[in-house]
C-alpha cells in the first residue's frame, strides 16, 4: 500500500480494536481520511491507506495492501516509542473499504494469510468486485465472474448498496456489484446487506447519517463485543429499499 494515515483517539489506556480503509478507483489514502477520523473520534484505531497505483492496481493488490496495514498497525503497538504502545488488540481487526476498496476488503478475507484469524469483520461499501478465473469463470468476458466459491468465508460483513448503482457504472459490473456480494457469501456467515434507495455509486462514499450510524453500531458490535446493540443491527435504517441480515441476536461475536 502507499501513504498510510493512522488515527487514533487520545488517553485511552485499554487495548482499542482497529479498522482498516482503502479507496476506490483513482483515490489515494486522502479520499478516505474522513472514514479514519469518524472512527478514531469514536474510540477506535483507524488506517486509511492508498494503493501504490490508483488507476492500474487490481482488487487483489488493494486487497494484500489491506493485509499489509494491519501488519503495520501490529508493530505500533510493539514500538516502544509509538504513541499505541501497549494500548493496541492486535487480535482484533476490520477491514473496509469503498468502490474498488470494498471489493477488496472481500478478497481480503478469502486470502490465505498470518492475520486472518485475526480479522473479526468487514464493511463493503458501494462495492465493486472483479476476479479473474478461466476455469470458473470460461464463460464470461475476460474470465471475470462472481461465484459462491470466491467467497467463502465466515466473517461477518456489512454490505452497503445503493438501489441504482448501475446507472453509474457501466453494464460490465452487472452481476459484480454490493448486492451479488451479498447474495454468494454464504448464508451461514453473518451478514447483512443495506441498499439505500434510489443510492448511486457514491451513496455510501461517507460516514454521514444513516451510513455513519450503521456502520458505527457494526463496528461497535464487533470489536467491542457490543451484543447490545444487536437489535439495532437488525432494523433497516429509514432510507433503505432493502435491508437483509443472516444476523441471529444471542449469538455470541467474541
Amino acid at each position: 500500500y502507499f501513504d498510510g494515515i493512522l488515527y487514533y483517539p487520545l488517553d485511552v489506556d485499554f487495548f482499542l480494536g482497529s479498522i482498516i480503509f482503502t479507496p476506490g478507483f483513482g483515490g489515494g489514502s486522502s479520499s478516505m481520511l474522513n472514514w479514519g477520523e469518524f472512527f478514531a473520534s469514536h474510540g477506535f484505531i483507524s488506517m486509511v491507506i492508498g494503493p501504490n497505483d490508483e488507476i492500474n492496481d487490481s482488487h487483489e493488490q488493494r486487497a494484500f495492501g489491506l493485509l499489509d496495514a494491519i501488519q503495520t498497525v501490529k508493530t505500533e503497538s510493539w514500538r516502544v516509542e509509538s504513541p499505541l504502545y501497549n494500548v493496541i488488540d492486535t487480535t482484533l481487526f476490520m477491514v473496509a473499504g469503498y468502490s474498488m476498496g470494498g471489493g477488496a476488503s472481500q478478497i481480503a478475507l478469502m486470502i490465505e494469510s498470518n492475520h486472518n484469524d485475526h480479522i473479526v469483520g468487514a464493511i463493503a461499501l458501494n462495492p465493486t468486485i472483479l476476479i479473474e478465473d478461466c476455469d470458473l469463470c470460461a464463460d464470461n468476458e475476460y474470465c471475470i465472474c462472481l461465484v459462491p466459491e470466491f467467497l467463502e468465508h465466515e466473517i461477518p460483513t456489512l454490505v452497503i448498496a445503493g438501489q441504482n448503482e448501475l446507472d453509474d457504472l457501466s453494464n460490465d459490473y452487472a452481476g459484480l456489484i454490493g448486492q451479488d456480494i451479498y447474495l454468494n457469501t454464504p448464508e451461514t456467515t453473518m451478514k447483512i446487506l443495506y441498499e439505500i434507495s434510489d443510492g448511486g455509486h457514491s451513496s455510501a462514499e461517507s460516514p454521514t447519517g444513516y451510513v455513519g450510524n450503521k456502520t458505527l453500531e457494526w463496528v461497535q458490535y464487533l470489536l467491542s463485543s457490543n451484543e447490545s446493540l444487536c437489535d439495532s443491527l437488525l432494523l433497516p435504517p429509514e432510507n433503505a429499499s432493502q435491508y437483509l441480515t443472516t444476523l441471529q441476536c444471542g449469538a455470541s461475536v467474541s
